[in-house]
């Protein structure tokens, strides 16, 4: 499969980070405006995408800190502040890596990693506090069983969504990411060829009938023209909806989720959030997905 910077030429390039019709709204108009900022000041200096990434995690270990050591109400006030903060990083890693055209999928796969390894953080810090509880919330050793469970649940639901998100860009907007960058994990070698397997296995996993879609997309591209103009616009209409309705499975929904259940004065409300509701939205949209692929590749047929 030919990858974007050879079938699109400039909508690789112009491609935006954040399409506004996807885009979640506390990001649009709270989150990414901050890290805008951000950038607009780090791009002048010698400050690499990845050191920002890797900053990420800090400030998540400290909302972590906040969450498993300050008594109630502070513990959720203040680890509320720094995932904040985590967001705002979160979002300028991206950012900066496109304005500065350090893109990579290296990159993508450090800020991957930092995002799941920031996650973790959480689900520990929350075990450790039901490890500890007083009855009727005490779980001792189960907390950490909760814990897992309720990782593994991200894990997979932010694939999900992010799947959604750089499909989109992939096939509107012309920009890559990492399901044609490496490939099919073909001929990449050591950590990061496995790193990127297991992501792409998890991809496939929530997004059914996704490799016939992007055969009959690439065939409508690579005739360019009006015939790819219509294409994309067929996947806009098809897919713009679902993956903006997706953005309960961010970062976001977990963020309001953790401080609502430190709120709640037991962040077991957030394992049972994360595996219960989460995981449901997930079976839906997967099953969304898989209809709209089948309809799309049907409705591709007729640019032929």
């Amino acid at each position: 499969m030919k990858s974007s910077a050879s079938s699109n030429g400039p909508l690789a390039a112009a491609a935006p980070g954040r399409p506004t019709e996807i885009e979640e709204p506390t990001n649009r108009y709270l989150v990414h405006p901050v890290s805008r900022a951000l950038v607009d000041r780090l791009i002048a200096t010698s400050v690499t995408p990845n050191q920002v990434s890797i900053a990420s995690v800090f400030m998540a270990g400290a909302a972590a800190v906040c969450y498993a050591q300050f008594a109630w109400p502070w513990n959720a006030l203040a680890g509320l502040a720094f995932a904040f903060g985590w967001h705002v990083l979160d979002g300028a890693d991206g950012d900066l890596a496109r304005r500065s055209g350090r893109a990579s999928t290296t990159g993508e796969l450090v800020d991957g990693i930092c995002d799941h390894l920031s996650q973790a953080l959480l689900y520990v810090a929350f075990a450790i506090i039901l490890q500890r509880a007083h009855w009727p919330l005490a779980l001792g050793r189960w907390a950490w069983l909760a814990a897992a469970g309720a990782a593994i649940s991200h894990f997979v639901q932010a694939n999900a969504y992010e799947t959604g998100r750089k499909s989109y860009r992939r096939w509107v907007y012309g920009a890559t990411w990492i399901r044609q960058n490496l490939a099919g994990g073909k001929g990449v070698e050591g950590l990061r060829g496995a790193l990127g397997r297991l992501y792409l296995l998890a991809s496939a996993a929530s997004d059914p009938g996704a490799m016939r879609l992007d055969a009959a997309m690439q065939t409508n591209i690579d005739a360019s023209g009006e015939r790819a103009a219509a294409a994309r616009a067929l996947y806009r209409k098809a897919f713009a909806p679902l993956v903006s309705r997706s953005g309960v499975l961010s970062g976001n929904s977990r963020t309001i989720a953790a401080f609502l259940s430190l709120l709640a004065a037991s962040p077991l409300w957030f394992f049972v959030f994360e595996m219960t509701a989460l995981n449901a939205v997930l079976m839906l949209l997967i099953v969304a997905r898989a209809r709209r692929n089948g309809a799309l590749i049907a409705d591709l047929r007729s640019l032929v």
